[in-house]
């Protein structure tokens, strides 16, 4: 008996490894070609400095978020260059929308969705979600960031981004913000697909208050 538990020890042990093994696959396999960005100290500092300027939406990505123009066609690029920047205003407008509440079909939009809201006494959740539609075949490439803004001030105290290049309908961004300033906050999302034409689409959550 002795010796079958001694066997049986390392068998389980390695039943284990391959189980946590074939997990971590699998989520691997769920955040293929998936670009996740947190803003660092720097990226938030040149939003806030870029609020509100006249540039375009190439300008902003290659300045701000160089990481998801990694492998981008230059003709894509192309028509990310022909957009202007679309900047948030100081108050929010939930009803933000920039396409028809029902597009035509033989077209390709977004449709871009943002939430905010104090999660715990010291915790912050703010996201945004772009959903293309209007195509056969899902985008080569679709982008949405998500910014937190201090409705006071009117800087963006966070951010957080995702792409794919992948041939998906939907990516998500979402983040959690610890241990924010008291003060009232809401979130601003926005996303676009660059072909086989610009199209983006807004949204800003209602004013929240933290804590």
């Amino acid at each position: 008996m002795e010796q079958y538990r001694m066997r049986m020890g390392p068998v389980f042990m390695l039943v284990l490894v391959l189980v946590s093994a074939l997990i971590g696959i699998a989520s691997a396999e769920v955040e293929k070609g998936v670009v996740r960005s947190d803003a660092t100290e720097a990226q938030l500092n040149l939003i806030n400095e870029l609020q509100g300027k006249d540039i375009t939406v190439l300008e902003y990505m290659e300045r701000v978020h160089p990481e998801h123009l990694v492998g981008i066609p230059d003709s894509y690029k192309k028509n990310m260059a022909g957009q202007k920047m679309t900047w948030w205003a100081m108050e929010p407008a939930p009803d933000n929308d920039t396409n028809d509440d029902q597009p035509a079909l033989d077209r390709a939009t977004v449709s871009v969705s943002a939430t905010g809201y104090k999660f715990d006494w010291r915790t912050i959740r703010f996201g945004g979600t772009c959903t293309a539609s209007g195509l056969e075949n899902p985008p080569w490439y679709i982008y949405v960031e998500a910014f937190l803004i201090n409705r006071d001030s009117g800087q963006t105290v966070d951010s957080t981004s995702a792409s794919s290049q992948q041939g998906v309908w939907s990516v998500t961004a979402s983040k959690d913000k610890l241990y924010p300033a008291n003060g009232q906050y809401y979130v601003h999302a926005w996303g676009y697909i660059p072909t086989p034409y610009y199209a983006e689409d807004l949204d800003d959550t209602s004013v929240f208050s933290f804590p």
